[in-house]
Formats: structure tokens, sequence, C-alpha cells
């Protein structure tokens, strides 16, 4: 591979292409077109590309006498080369100093289009016609005096030392007589008697279904008359000694884990003491719902198997 080194930097490679182009020869295109709207907009592109040619090779910053650089709206084109070919450079001694540096301003080209004279102003007190500021004190004592005021509330008297207490809402004056439902059962009383009376009657249903199956005894035992439950398949009724022990056996364990719930820590700080508190609840509460069960229910059916 071999070097080229290269020690002044005077080519231009902006006009390398025109010249080749140039020196080509006219191109011949290949298809020729005759239609004259594709020959219009040929020629309206040349003109376009001419145009913007001259518009690019316009410079984008002028530097004025006193040092100032000005800044154009032409695009900027001042060097299309590989670098410029000298570049001066100012001597030690002349190093930049403060407000010295470059200055930038944009170029002052715009023209304010001329406007016709604004009116002068009316001199204090020519130009103001009599009535226009509206009188607030005139115009706020017309309204007090057209104002209705409003009356006193209604007020009753006590005692003789004059003690005033409101008239509404007293219960000395009838206010809601003229009430269509005045002296009627409210609807909501209604509806919840009615809720009630349902309620009621399915209760007395079920107590009845469950005196004709125990015969109006309860904590019924089993018996081998026909007067009994009825029997059911691989089913056999719980025995009352069975019941007692189940009992027992439950309070037992409810005195237990109440002392165990009772005596634990009154700070809860942790996680392990939260979840023993947790289960501790949830096991009271089973425990509790079974009691219940068992009391309440006269017939308990226990599998066989």
């Amino acid at each position: 591979m071999s070097l080229v080194y290269i020690t002044h930097h005077d080519e231009n490679i902006l006009e390398c292409e025109q010249d080749f182009v140039k020196s080509s020869g006219p191109k011949v295109s290949v298809f020729v077109y005759k239609n004259p709207t594709v020959e219009r907009a040929a020629e309206y592109a040349k003109r376009l590309r001419d145009r913007l040619a001259e518009e690019d090779k316009k410079l984008s910053v002028i530097l004025q006498d006193d040092g100032t650089r000005v800044l154009t709206e032409a695009k900027k084109s001042l060097h299309r080369t590989m670098g410029c070919a000298h570049t001066p450079i100012d001597p030690p001694c002349a190093y930049l100093r403060k407000n010295q540096g470059i200055k930038w301003r944009r170029e002052k080209n715009h023209v304010c289009p001329k406007m016709p004279p604004m009116p002068p102003l009316p001199r204090p007190g020519t130009g103001h016609k009599a009535g226009m500021t509206p009188n607030f004190i005139k115009r706020n004592k017309l309204c007090a005096a057209q104002t209705i005021p409003c009356p006193p509330p209604p007020r009753y008297i006590d005692t003789p030392v004059g003690t005033r207490h409101n008239l509404l809402n007293s219960g000395l004056v009838p206010q809601f007589v003229c009430r269509k439902d005045f002296g009627k059962v409210p609807i909501y009383l209604k509806k919840t008697k009615r809720m009630l009376a349902h309620a009621n009657a399915i209760c007395a249903k079920e107590q009845a279904r469950l005196l004709e199956l125990c015969h109006g005894i309860k904590g019924f035992t089993r018996s081998t008359g026909p007067t009994g439950p009825p029997e059911m398949p691989g089913m056999r009724v719980m025995e009352q000694a069975e019941r007692t022990e189940i009992l027992e056996g439950l309070r037992m364990s409810l005195t237990e884990m109440t002392k165990q719930y009772q005596s634990m820590s009154l700070l809860i700080d942790s996680i392990a003491k939260r979840q023993r508190k947790g289960k501790l609840e949830s096991d009271l509460r089973q425990v509790e719902q079974d009691i219940l069960l068992i009391e309440t229910t006269p017939i308990i059916y226990v599998s066989e198997y």
C-alpha cells in the first residue's frame, strides 16, 4: 500500500464534477419525450435548480470592517473543499481576551410596512361623555331601597324575662298535617313487618316438622319402636351418652384454648405472634360453632362406615 503525503491543501472539489460533466459532452437521453407537459416540467425543474444553485453559492456569514460577523439567511456554502488552503494563525501574544471573541448578530434586512398614522389621543375632559361612567353609590342606594326586606322568623317567649325560641320545629305549630302520608304507617315499616312475618312462618313450619320427627322430646334418643326417627341407610342416630361425651370434650378444648389466648402477651409485635393469635381465634370460633350445633340439633346422624 502506498501513502500520499499532502502538504498543501489548495485543491477545490466543488467544480470537479461539473468539469467532468462538461468534458464528457452533452448527455443524450435514451427516452426522448415530445410531450409539451414534460418539457415544461423539465424547464421548470432546470430553472429551480439554477436558482437554488445561485442561492447556495451565497455566503452565510458576512465579515464587516469592525470584526463583527453578520449571520444571513442564505445556506452555508463558504468552503466546499477539503479545507482552507492557508489558515491564518495569530501570534501567541494576541491571545483571546475578554469581550474580544466572535460577536454574532442577525442581519437587519426586515423593513416594516408603512401604516397610516394613529389618530391623536383626545385631551383630558374633551372626549368624555356625561353618563358613561356608572355611579355605583347611586345604584347601590336604589337597589337597597327596592329590595324587599326578609321577614323575621316566628318566635315565641316562654318566660316573662323574654327568652326567645324559634316557633318552627318546636311542636307548638302543626307543620306536617297537610302531608299525604300524615298519620299513616311508613312504607319501610310495612316492608319490615312483612319480612318478619314471612321469616316467623318459615321458622314455625320448621319447628313443627322437628317436633313431629322428635315427638316433642329435646335430645331424642334412638328407640326400637315405630315412633322413632326415620331410618337412613348406612347411618345411625347419635346416642345421648356419645353426645354428652363430645360436648364435654369440646368444652374442655374451649377452656384450654381460652386460657392460652388470655395468657398471650399484650404486645403483638412479631409475625409469629400475629399468626398464633389468628390461629387461636379461628379455633375458638370453630369450637363454639360445633358446641352450638350439637346443643341445638336434636337428631344427628352418624355414618356407620
